[in-house]
């Protein structure tokens, strides 16, 4: 597998100081979110990645991915493609509610704008045809001409991959309504054909003509006879399944909207993966009992058994699922999970789940030593604390855009501010470093605090007593966000996430997310290490 992972800020040649050693506990994720794919005009798998805002084309035969359209193009979150006759790509831009044309010769253009979340495309016969993942979703077809959108129907629960069938018909999902319809391309009324299926979020045809339709929920792959009305299922075993497209040998490429990752199913049976699943973080990180690491990463969690080897998703926190989860902290034997919607769930598996709503994008959290819950709440400018019966109260205010907690060896609560590149403590609002870009993550361990500058790729040693500050790693792969993606980029049902690049404490060694690639690396040797001093400090 030929693989390119994004690059992100301050991604380059990884630099430690002298006597710490970096070991990557993950692997970089070849697929941020896998949704729309389908097979171009030079036989290829092209793969658009929502959280990457990336196009990839696979050959399924020697395993190479190239980046067609990368993070440093124009595309935001592409959700699903579509390939005209002439070979044309159209992609799906589903947060800046664009729809784009990429010719042959490489030229983007856009060709249908202020469409609310863009969703399913699909072409035929020089007719480009699109839905939308929203409530009271419109069909429409597009005007290549320039002209206003042709309204085909509506109603629909969250539309998705849709095709044109043999009958000449286009078929298009309700994804939350478990229904299928189809619809004349010149008009008439929609017709309901199934009623059945969970979260339908493809509708395709095979090789043969049959209609093949995909669960979002359970990754199974139904093959349906509108005639006599007989059935096959097949599982592909990919969570949070996203979309299907078919070989002309009849294999099913099935792609995962939460997980990436790429399997393919046989005509034979076989089911096999083709390109793993990874994180798409990660964002927070916190440190168990025991010595497992929890990981934020989005569309859910993931826990690392031992701090090593491959996460595994966590299904008890499968009642807090919503995309965005953000920040994660320990607090005795609960869990704080906060999301970029607003709320802050803290709980476990036997105890349940509280939640405090109506912050305005809450990031990092810590617990005190007197037991306190603190959250940096971002958007709000204030760090708050829980007070256990879904209210909370602030503890400072007027504060920059505040986005991750720690507690130093004094006791004392320190937290990193975008505004100014500052760390501040919170008790004297001492300012502890400056001139950072972009701190976020931020931890006490070894007499000292730790920062990562996510806009500069650099994990920051600060003496909170000197207040001296020295690099201790460089060339972190830390930004998620191509640049011109905005921060509240968002439309719909969907968003991309907003930057948090996390640092914690595991033992005496320290974990960083490198969100850009989704990757984790351990940072050891830090005890004797003064790292680098540099002038990015003061």
């Amino acid at each position: 597998m030929i693989a390119r992972p994004r690059a992100g800020g301050g991604a380059g040649p990884l630099w430690t100081a002298p006597g710490v050693r970096a070991e990557r506990l993950v692997p970089p994720n070849l697929l941020w979110a896998s949704n729309g794919i389908a097979f171009g005009p030079d036989g290829r798998l092209y793969i658009a990645q929502f959280l990457g805002a990336t196009i990839s084309a696979l050959d399924v035969d020697t395993g190479e991915l190239e980046t067609v359209l990368g993070p440093d193009g124009p595309l935001t979150a592409p959700d699903d493609i579509a390939f005209a006759d002439d070979g044309a790509m159209f992609v799906v831009d589903l947060p800046a509610e664009l729809v784009w044309r990429r010719d042959p010769d490489g030229t983007m253009s856009v060709v249908a704008e202020g469409i609310v979340a863009p969703d399913g495309v699909a072409c035929h016969r020089g007719r480009l045809f699109v839905n939308e993942l929203a409530v009271d979703g419109r069909l429409l077809e597009i005007d290549l001409a320039g002209g206003p959108p042709r309204v085909m129907a509506t109603g629909l629960v969250l539309g998705n991959a849709m095709q044109v069938g043999p009958d000449g018909l286009l078929y298009y999902p309700h994804l939350m309504g478990g229904e299928v319809w189809r619809v004349g391309l010149d008009g008439g009324e929609p017709e309901r054909v199934l009623d059945d299926i969970v979260m339908p979020v493809a509708v395709r045809f095979d090789p043969s003509g049959g209609l093949r339709v995909l669960s979002a929920r359970n990754g199974q792959l139904h093959r349906i006879d509108l005639r006599s009305g007989e059935r096959d299922v097949r599982e592909s075993g990919v969570i949070g399944a996203d979309n299907v497209a078919f070989a002309p040998d009849g294999t099913a490429y099935v792609s995962g909207a939460f997980r990436g990752g790429l399997r393919a199913l046989s005509p034979d049976g076989g089911v096999r993966v083709v390109i793993p699943e990874g994180l798409n973080g990660p964002f927070g990180i916190a440190a168990l009992a025991g010595g497992d690491l929890l990981l934020a990463d989005h569309f859910g969690t993931a826990r690392l058994p031992g701090g090593t080897g491959e996460p595994v998703r966590e299904d008890w926190l499968a009642e807090l699922h919503e995309a965005g989860i953000r920040g994660l902290a320990t607090a005795g034997d609960d869990v704080v999970v906060t999301t970029e919607n607003g709320n802050v769930h803290r709980g476990s598996p036997t105890s349940g789940w509280s939640t405090t709503r109506g912050l305005d994008d809450p990031g990092g959290a810590v617990t005190t030593p007197d037991g306190r819950v603190l959250v940096a709440e971002i958007g709000g400018g204030r760090v708050v604390e829980l007070d256990g019966d879904g209210g909370f109260r602030p503890v400072a205010e007027g504060l920059d855009r505040p986005v991750d907690l720690t507690v130093d060896d004094h006791g004392d609560v320190c937290v990193s501010v975008t505004g100014g590149g500052r760390v501040v403590r919170l008790r004297d609002g001492r300012v502890l470093t400056a001139g950072l870009s972009r701190p976020e993550g931020l931890v006490a361990a070894h007499g000292a605090l730790w920062c990562v500058a996510a806009g500069e790729g650099r994990l920051y040693r600060i003496d909170p007593d000197t207040r001296a500050g020295s690099v201790v790693a460089s060339g972190l792969a830390t930004d998620v966000r191509p640049p011109h993606v905005p921060d509240r980029a968002a439309s719909g049902v969907a968003r991309r996430p907003r930057p948090f690049a996390a640092v914690e404490r595991a033992g005496d060694d320290l974990v960083v997310g490198l969100g850009a690639e989704g990757s984790l690396l351990r940072l050891s040797g830090l005890a004797a290490s003064s790292g680098s001093p540099t002038k990015g400090t003061r």
